[in-house]
């Protein structure tokens, strides 16, 4: 099963998803799941961002050999799972890709409540540890779910 976190610049929430759910994998030992992620405004080839990436390392993941890529119907087509981080990026891979909108859903239709996952971008290290902390028990249900 192959998902895919999206978000927009593919530098901070979907990058840190995608390496946390991918580490949750590896710990489980479970093979056959992996994940991925894409922006839906992303340019291919950049790095996560350093405060993206400081965030990570206090779990103990590296995120030195992450880089961006931009949604695309391609993209979608090899995903069985894709999950947004907003309603509107949802709606931007409608457009994008309409033949995979049955397969998207939100990132915090797994935690508890819902809503948008707020974007960190520009702000400090303190920051995207906050919104990881919304994302990760949306991203510790999801394993339960697919690594049982």
């Amino acid at each position: 099963m192959r998902i895919l976190f999206v978000c927009t610049g593919n530098s901070c929430r979907s990058p840190m998803a995608e390496l946390y759910f991918n580490e949750l994998c590896r710990r489980s030992g479970k093979t056959g799941i992996s994940a991925g992620s894409a922006g839906v405004c992303a340019w291919g080839g950049a790095p996560i961002s350093r405060p993206a990436a400081e965030v990570m390392a206090k779990y103990g993941i590296d995120g030195a050999k992450f880089r961006s890529r931009r949604f695309s119907p391609e993209l979608a087509g090899e995903c069985d799972l894709i999950i947004a981080m907003t309603a509107a990026h949802r709606r931007d891979m409608a457009l994008i890709a309409p033949e995979a909108a049955s397969k998207t859903h939100l990132m915090l239709e797994y935690g508890a409540g819902g809503g948008d996952v707020p974007d960190p971008f520009g702000g400090s290290t303190a920051d995207y540890m906050r919104v990881f902390s919304a994302m990760r028990p949306a991203l510790d249900n999801l394993a339960r779910i697919l690594l049982k």
